[in-house]
């Protein structure tokens, strides 16, 4: 727990599905916490893409009673409409499951996320990997902190095997649910988990790996290091989310350290966590070095050179539709965490893009604003803030409409989170 580098005071979560593993990071952490005045709140989402899912949480639930622990119960309610049908939605449900978890996060002021993920789940992403011929990233597989939408995820568990877990439920009397699915063999990670026996005939033990995985996770943080040493000198990031990159810095580096740069200034510019396809990465890469240029897009994000000088920001045109608010703090487009404070309405407003039509509303008493001194292109990807009588709140422009509305809003704070996402590459 030490690398994680935790205050006594600390707030943190765990998500906790109800398997050994799960369930013995919760008990675990929670040992860890009382020790240290840390709280720790138990989070179990509910997918409703199984009838069993609901039952389960509450399972859950009771076992935290138990144990002393506190436990919320978050549903993903557009899983019951999926249930049932022939194809799988374990992408979608995974991408649901985490915007849950660190939305709750975010609200409730917990700056970290622990899972339990471990060593068998470790060795199973490697040999996944390893069959898609993924490189030097893909084969290292997990790494211990990731950021994803301003909050750490953390792994605590990746040393130890589920049998060791496992065990240690026994040990102590504690219960745990069996998952079904981890039985499937239409899942390419229940095959390689199925023949990790052969393998291990062959001389491809868990121990030999374990210690491969170790090799490349030293070689990924050692051109993550270089990474951060090329953006932190060549690349500069303004409040409203544009970086701004010396091209010549990025063309002297060697190749590999460039590609790994630009992708996570386009990571940061479009606020996702992937970076973007190796072809169109290579492609843009190497006419930025060589030519001949053409402003493009690529993986969400404009990028725009003016003689040595790149400037990549959010494409407008890919941003989803309006979001409600949710909570008092939220994360949107990937790019903005929003605190509002004092909401007093039933109808949460919603969030959306600054479309030239909202910015024609308030331009004339923005002047000298943020929103005002942006060219078009990037004012067009702030945050709106929207309720059912029109335009609420603009951030970057200081606007907030004057009061005699039905929702009271106190304040409205904004922080641009591509800088921090970027400059980690999402790997702390």
């Amino acid at each position: 727990m030490a690398a994680f580098r935790l205050s006594r005071d600390a707030k943190v979560a765990v998500a906790v599905s109800g398997g050994s593993d799960s369930m013995a990071l919760a008990r675990l952490l929670g040992a860890w916490a009382g020790d240290n005045a840390t709280t720790l709140h138990v989070l179990t989402v509910d997918h409703c893409l199984r009838e069993a899912g609901a039952e389960e949480a509450k399972q859950v639930a009771a076992w935290c009673a138990e144990a002393g622990l506190l436990h919320t119960t978050l549903r993903w309610d557009e899983g019951a409409a999926l249930r049932g049908q022939p194809r799988s939605f374990q992408s979608e449900a995974r991408e649901a499951r985490y915007k849950l978890l660190t939305t709750w996060c975010a609200a409730n002021a917990c700056t970290h996320l622990f899972v339990g993920h471990h060593a068998d789940d470790q060795i199973e992403t490697f040999l996944l990997r390893l069959s898609r011929g993924s490189g030097v990233d893909g084969l290292a597989a997990m790494a211990s902190a990731v950021a994803r939408d301003g909050i750490v995820i953390a792994r605590p568990l990746l040393g130890f095997s589920k049998a060791e877990l496992t065990d240690y439920c026994r040990e102590i009397g504690q219960g745990w649910v069996e998952d079904p699915s981890n039985e499937n063999t239409a899942s390419a990670r229940v095959r390689f988990r199925q023949a990790r026996g052969i393998l291990a005939r062959e001389g491809l033990t868990d121990d030999r790996l374990l210690a491969t995985i170790g090799h490349l996770q030293r070689a990924r943080a050692a051109l993550d290091h270089a990474v951060w040493a090329l953006l932190s000198s060549a690349c500069v990031w303004d409040e409203l989310g544009v970086a701004t990159l010396h091209i010549r810095s990025l063309a002297s580096a060697p190749d590999e350290i460039g590609l790994r740069a630009l992708s996570r200034i386009l990571m940061g510019a479009s606020g996702q966590v992937y970076g973007p396809r190796f072809e169109g990465l290579e492609r843009v890469f190497h006419t930025l070095k060589s030519g001949p240029w053409h402003d493009a897009t690529l993986h969400g994000a404009v990028l725009e050179r003016d003689g040595d000088v790149l400037r990549v920001f959010r494409e407008s045109a890919a941003i989803a539709s309006a979001m409600e608010c949710d909570g008092a703090s939220f994360v949107w487009d990937g790019r903005f965490r929003i605190t509002l404070s004092c909401v007093e309405n039933q109808d949460l407003p919603t969030v959306s893009a600054l479309t030239p039509a909202l910015w024609r509303e308030i331009a004339e008493g923005a002047k000298g604003s943020l929103a005002a001194a942006a060219p078009a292109r990037v004012r067009a990807t702030l945050p709106a803030i929207v309720d059912r009588e029109g335009l609420l709140a603009v951030p970057h422009a200081a606007y907030l409409r004057p009061n005699g509305t039905t929702l009271s809003l106190g304040r409205v704070d904004v922080a641009c989170i591509s800088a921090a996402h970027t400059m980690c590459g999402a790997e702390l």
